[in-house]
């Protein structure tokens, strides 16, 4: 049985559950009419789980017990305890209880599938695929030690005194930040599909607490509880597309910004470039020359059938569809983008939680439904700004 198997049996005895404590707490109900009604709930599901897990088959009497426990155990009267499935092999790497209880709560996924949660986030995230630093936390925050420049070194005679220099320093804190979906799910979905259903599902909601997390490493606006994105980082590189912005005609943008890495000291050979699609079509199509067919990106001869690498001056470029495409540039009005050009070695993503598939057939138990939902908890540090430059007004 897999993990998303465990699940829909699972949400089928939570349903049992939630019936026989209605069924045994129903004071306008005798006795001998609750253990009737009790023995008609679910024979099927008890039987089958009774050959498939070789599992003993839970008395009657067994299950009240357990469920007067629960009860008095939890004051609003739900059974059980929320549970938690991670992203993994068909989003069933991993499933753990958040709280003490049996069934799901004691499978756990082998060690060797722990870093897929990661893997399946980086294929979505722009900021992770582009290979920046990657630091855990267990906290809520963390302090990052940064030096801000050099001490001062100089010739010194022989036998000369060597003068004292220190090197300025900086604390920087991070506060990961939630970023997360969810979605409810009538029960009779989850209990009639295949796993599948469920496994499309968490992949959704994953890839979109991912682009959550690029669009405001990006372009957010430090204002809890958004990220300070590149966009918003004081002491940036600047190259500017003109006082109401211009479409890109040339490469000489993507050259400024390299050349502002340069001058900053930074390691500009090793820079990645992020844009929108669009912006890239529209470098795709500019020509080597006038009259020309063949695109300046094009390494072949000019052939349709030839291959264009996404790469602009030896540098991958990274295509993010999740930045805006309705920012300002003097008159331009709500059409314009931007495009960045970072070190990623001088980039920190902090996760606190990695993205989390989160199945809780409980808090829509009157409805019948479950609650299915991703979460992620990150920030992003970018200790040297200069290492950073953002070209502005892209039509």
């Amino acid at each position: 049985m897999t993990a998303l198997d465990d699940v829909a049996l699972h949400a089928k005895r939570a349903a049992l559950v939630n019936n026989l404590i209605q069924i045994a707490d129903n004071p306008t109900l005798s006795v001998e009419a609750r253990n009737a009604a009790i023995d008609t709930l679910a024979p099927a599901e008890v039987e089958q789980r009774t050959v498939t897990e070789v599992a003993p088959v839970e008395t009657r009497a067994a299950v009240e017990a357990e469920q007067r426990s629960a009860i008095a155990a939890n004051p609003v009267g739900v059974p059980g305890t929320r549970t938690e499935v991670r992203a993994g092999d068909l989003l069933a790497s991993e499933v753990r209880a958040i709280g003490g209880a049996a069934g799901m709560g004691a499978a756990f996924t082998p060690a060797e599938n722990a870093t897929f949660v990661l893997d399946f986030l980086a294929k979505q995230s722009v900021i992770f695929r582009s290979g920046v630093n990657v630091i855990r936390t267990s906290g809520d925050s963390i302090v990052l030690p940064h030096l801000v420049s050099d001490g001062s070194a100089g010739a010194i005679a022989e036998a000369g005194t060597i003068p004292l220099s220190d090197p300025n320093a900086e604390s920087l804190t991070a506060v990961p930040r939630k970023f997360a979906q969810g979605t409810r799910v009538a029960n009779e979905v989850l209990a009639d599909s295949k796993p599948a259903a469920l496994d499309a599902l968490g992949k959704s909601l994953i890839r979109s607490a991912g682009l959550a997390y690029d669009l405001s490493a990006f372009e957010g606006n430090g204002t809890a509880p958004n990220l300070r994105g590149f966009k918003n980082v004081a002491g940036i590189g600047a190259v500017s597309m003109g006082a109401n912005g211009a479409a890109v005609t040339n490469l000489d943008p993507i050259a400024d910004a390299l050349g502002l890495l340069a001058e900053a000291n930074a390691d500009d050979e090793s820079a990645v470039i992020v844009m929108t699609p669009k912006v890239w079509r529209a470098i795709m199509k500019l020509k080597e020359a006038t009259g020309s067919n063949k695109s300046l990106i094009q390494d072949s001869a000019g052939s349709a059938a030839g291959g264009v690498t996404r790469a602009l001056f030896g540098r991958p470029v990274f295509l993010s569809g999740n930045l805006s495409l309705t920012e300002t540039q003097g008159t331009s009005g709500a059409v314009a983008s931007s495009i960045y050009v970072y070190v990623p070695s001088e980039v920190y993503a902090v996760v606190r939680e990695d993205a989390v598939f989160d199945v809780n057939p409980y808090v829509y138990g009157a409805t019948d439904e479950t609650l299915v939902t991703a979460k992620m908890r990150a920030d992003i540090l970018v200790p040297n700004p200069a290492a950073v430059v953002r070209i502005a007004g892209v039509l």
